[in-house]
């Protein structure tokens, strides 16, 4: 490990850790991207976002952006393509130290355009709210580190960004 480290306030040092991650833009037949609101109760709550999470010990990329999606949507996706491969620490490092482990997360995030799925979108226990937008009408607040995703997404032409 490389022993990064961020200070606190009071000068102490946490390490960084990497997280696996996975986010779908998921757009429907409008060319509209669906965004989620995360429940209060979850870090980072009230904010929108791409629906995702990370994944599970022993998982590859793609189940665990159909498990994900599955879970904070209720939607089951028939097609998936890597858009984006995401690190930028100044983007991926948590703002403060997890609750349950103590330490900062960088979040190594693979994002995925979805185009072809099945069922209804729902409310879920990590979302309380999602709706479909175009580039132009963005929600606030969001994640800090989804605007750009959401942008490369909607400029996408087959060759997978990396940032």
């Amino acid at each position: 490990m490389l022993g990064l480290a961020k200070t606190q306030s009071r000068g102490l040092k946490l390490e960084i850790v990497p997280y696996a991650a996975v986010n779908a833009a998921i757009f429907n037949q409008d060319r509209k991207i669906l965004l989620t609101r995360r429940d209060p109760a979850i870090r980072e709550g009230g904010k929108w976002c791409l629906p995702g999470g990370h994944l599970d010990g022993g998982e590859d990329w793609v189940s665990a952006i159909r498990r994900e999606i599955l879970e904070e949507t209720g939607l089951v996706i028939k097609k998936q393509e890597l858009a984006g491969i995401y690190s930028d620490p100044s983007l991926t490092v948590t703002e403060s130290p997890l609750r349950h482990t103590g330490h900062y997360a960088q979040f190594l995030v693979a994002l995925f355009i979805v185009t072809e799925w099945q069922g209804e979108v729902r409310q879920t226990k990590e979302v309380d709210a999602w709706d479909w937008f175009d580039a132009q009408t963005l929600p606030a607040p969001m994640i800090k580190s989804h605007p750009i995703r959401v942008h490369d997404s909607f400029q996408f032409n087959g060759t997978v960004f990396v940032r």
